[in-house]
């Protein structure tokens, strides 16, 4: 659905709180609903869909739907409303945790979105591209021949169980796999929508942050060491990079809320 866009121009992008239940008549846009947390059903004329945590469902233009909230508590989301020209449109969800850290990015474009200054704006048309990118790899993965991916299967499973060592080396996981680097990669960007180098970087990245949210490491290089980094100079280079932020100020930010609490 998503290979040609044409006339492409982003509406808004909204933080929000998913109601008990709600019902929709003749969307006016296409739109991305990414689930932050908790569980939604959502029903259209001859559809159900089941939406949860760490889903992206597209709804497309002029789409009549009920949602019905099957969480208990609070179920957040963040919407995406956009208006383009697209062709054989039907509601669809993309589970997107394996292929970007989906929930940092779309919670920090909802709220770039509501500063409306030319370069948050600018920003967070760049980062749509960026998933549309993403879920146009996942639709074409899916008319790829299954085989493919069983030929680069030896090496997620390796990558799964060693992607915190440091020791790992993106150059020699071909060979896990019979197959030429250049050959290995191109199997891996079609299924997972990004290349392994990135993919790598982004899972330990997400583990970083939520290791210094809980604050149990007492010095950066122990958090680098801890993800994969021996040098902790790079380690605080590339995380700032993705977050905006060095990982020393997330970590100072904890010991903050510690000494208050204390």
């Amino acid at each position: 659905m998503f290979e040609q866009i044409e006339n492409l121009k982003l509406i808004d992008v909204i933080e929000g709180v998913s109601s008990l239940h709600r019902a929709y008549s003749d969307r006016f846009s296409h739109g991305f609903v990414f689930k932050i947390n908790g569980e939604s059903r959502y029903t259209f004329d001859r559809t159900t869909i089941l939406h949860t945590e760490g889903e992206m469902l597209f709804i497309p233009k002029g789409s009549s739907y009920t949602v019905q909230r099957l969480s208990e508590g609070e179920s957040k989301y963040v919407a995406i409303n956009f208006d383009a020209d697209l062709h054989d449109t039907v509601p669809k969800k993309y589970p997107l945790t394996q292929m970007i850290d989906t929930h940092f990015i779309c919670t920090q474009m909802a709220r770039r979105w509501l500063f409306q200054t030319p370069a948050d704006r600018y920003q967070c048309i760049s980062t749509f591209y960026h998933i549309l990118s993403v879920i146009s790899n996942m639709d074409k993965s899916e008319y790829a021949p299954k085989h493919r991916f069983s030929m680069i299967e030896p090496a997620v499973r390796y990558l799964e169980e060693h992607i915190f060592d440091c020791s790992l080396k993106v150059s020699d996981l071909h060979l896990l796999c019979g197959i030429s680097d250049t050959y290995f990669r191109k199997i891996f960007i079609s299924h997972f929508g990004t290349g392994p180098q990135n993919y790598i970087t982004n899972k330990r990245l997400t583990q970083a942050n939520a290791l210094l949210n809980i604050g149990d490491y007492n010095r950066i290089s122990e958090v680098a060491l801890a993800v994969g980094y021996e040098d902790p100079l790079y380690f605080s280079k590339i995380f700032r990079d993705k977050y905006g932020f060095p990982p020393s100020h997330a970590a100072s930010q904890i010991n903050c809320c510690k000494e208050v609490r204390n």
